[in-house]
């Protein structure tokens, strides 16, 4: 139903909710959840680097095969799309740096 009225699911980087990379629309939502304020960044450089690289094969029209979907055999058109990912964590001190960093790596 998301697919076909265009709705972007969200793919939720969660410890308590499910996660699925289904793409449901012509553009990607992604919430980054499981970062620490600890961390001044969010997440660790190399989690980074990985986010970075599935928003790289989301934005070049593909589909991370390494995130949980749930329609996998459902075709999704191969087509450059734009890709929103926000860190979203306890107390978001660190997000904006967090989200810059990503940004960096991402246009690597």
């Amino acid at each position: 139903m998301l697919a076909r009225h265009n709705v972007a699911a969200v793919c939720a980087h969660h410890h308590e909710y499910p996660m699925f990379a289904d793409v449901t629309a012509d553009f990607v939502y992604a919430r980054l959840q499981c970062g620490t304020d600890d961390m001044p960044t969010c997440y660790s450089p190399e989690q980074i680097a990985v986010w970075a690289n599935r928003f790289k094969h989301y934005a070049q029209g593909g589909v991370p095969a390494d995130l949980p979907m749930i329609a996998p055999s459902r075709a999704i058109e191969k087509k450059p799309r734009d890709v929103f990912a926000f860190f979203i964590t306890g107390g978001k001190v660190n997000a904006p740096t967090g989200a810059q960093k990503l940004q960096l790596s991402v246009s690597a």
